[in-house]
C-alpha cells in the first residue's frame, strides 16, 4: 500500500491465494474511497509491492514470479517497460529518496537485494543478504537500505554507494518486516508457516542499537505475520490473523493499545491526511 505524493490517491496490488494468482495494481480515490483504475500486469506478474514515483503519474511494481520490476503510467494505465530483478522471487520494494533507484528483496535461493537503476541503461547490481531476504527500508538521506532476512536472524545493512553490506544486526526469527521513520526503525517477527514468540523490537537507526522490544501477542510460539508503519510518532503493527491493528507510542514501545478491530485481514499500511468522505457523511 502507498500514498501518492499529493496524499489525494492511494496504489495497492491484486496478490491472489498461491491457485489465483493476481495479476493487477489498483489505484484509488481516497477520499471518495472507490477505484479509479486496475492496471494488468500481464500473466504471472503476481504483483506484491506497488509505489509512487516522485511525479505522481508514474509507478513502480514487483513481478514476483516473472522476476521483473513493472515501470506503470498510472493515467494511460499501461506498463511502460519492465526491468530485470536478477533475483529469484523479487516480493519487496522500496525507492531512493529522488525515485532514480528501485531496491528489490528477493526471498527464493539465497535471498538477495536488488539495485534497480530507473533512469539508466545498466543492469542490476544483486547483493546476497540473506536467506529469505524481505522486509526492507531506505533511510532517509538514501545512504542505507535495511534488509530483514526472515530466513535467518539477521537484518542486512547495504550502504548505497558501495553497494556492499556493511552491517549486520540480529533479530528474532522469521522477522519478514521494517518500518522506518523518526530515526527509528520498527520490526516484527513471524509468518510464513513459523511458530515462533512474536515481539516488535525498535531500533535507533544511527547508532544501530536495540532500544526495546515488547511482546505482540502474548508471547508464546504462534504463526501469523505482520505489518508495521511509522506514523507521527506512533508505531502501528496490523496483525493479519487478528484483525486488529495495535497502535505504540514510539518512545519506547509504550503505551500499547487497538487502533481498530475486526478487520479482515489486515497488513500493509499506509497513511494520508485525506479525511474519508464516506465515513465523514
Amino acid at each position: 500500500m502507498d500514498v501518492s505524493p499529493d496524499d489525494r490517491q492511494a496504489l495497492t496490488s491484486e496478490y491472489g491465494p498461491d491457485g489465483r494468482r493476481g495479476r493487477h495494481v489498483v489505484l484509488i480515490d481516497i477520499a471518495t474511497a472507490s477505484l479509479i483504475r486496475r492496471i494488468d500486469l500481464g500473466p504471472d506478474s503476481r504483483p506484491h509491492t506497488a509505489l509512487f514515483l516522485p511525479d505522481g503519474l508514474r509507478a513502480v511494481a514487483t513481478m514476483q514470479y516473472s522476476d521483473q520490476l513493472a515501470l506503470v503510467d498510472l493515467e494511460a494505465g499501461i506498463v511502460l517497460r519492465t526491468y530485470p530483478t536478477g533475483g529469484c522471487e523479487g516480493h519487496m520494494l522500496r525507492l531512493s529518496p529522488e525515485g532514480t533507484r528501485s531496491y528489490v528483496t528477493s526471498r527464493e535461493g539465497a535471498g538477495t537485494l536488488s539495485v534497480i537503476f530507473l533512469e539508466e541503461d545498466r543492469p542490476p547490481v544483486v547483493i546476497a543478504t540473506g536467506l529469505g531476504a524481505e522486509g526492507l527500508a531506505v533511510t532517509p538521506d538514501g545512504g542505507e537500505v535495511w534488509v530483514a532476512n526472515r530466513g535467518e536472524t539477521s537484518i542486512s545493512i547495504v550502504d548505497t554507494e558501495s553497494l556492499e553490506v556493511v552491517a549486520t544486526l540480529g533479530s528474532r526469527p522469521a522477522a519478514g518486516r521494517i518500518g522506518m521513520a523518526n530515526g527509528y526503525a520498527i520490526v516484527p517477527n513471524g509468518g510464513r508457516g513459523a511458530l515462533v514468540p512474536q515481539y516488535l523490537r525498535l531500533w535507533d537507526v544511527v547508532s544501530r542499537r536495540l532500544v526495546a522490544e515488547v511482546p505482540i501477542r502474548d508471547g508464546e510460539p504462534e504463526g501469523g505475520n505482520f505489518g508495521v508503519l511509522i506514523q507521527h510518532g506512533t508505531a502501528l503493527v496490523s496483525d493479519p490473523g487478528e484483525g486488529t491493528i495495535q497502535a505504540f507510542d514510539l518512545d519506547g514501545l509504550t503505551g500499547r493499545g487497538p487502533l481498530a478491530i475486526g478487520y479482515d485481514a489486515p497488513d500493509g499500511m499506509a497513511w494520508s491526511p485525506v479525511r474519508l468522505e464516506v465515513v465523514a457523511r
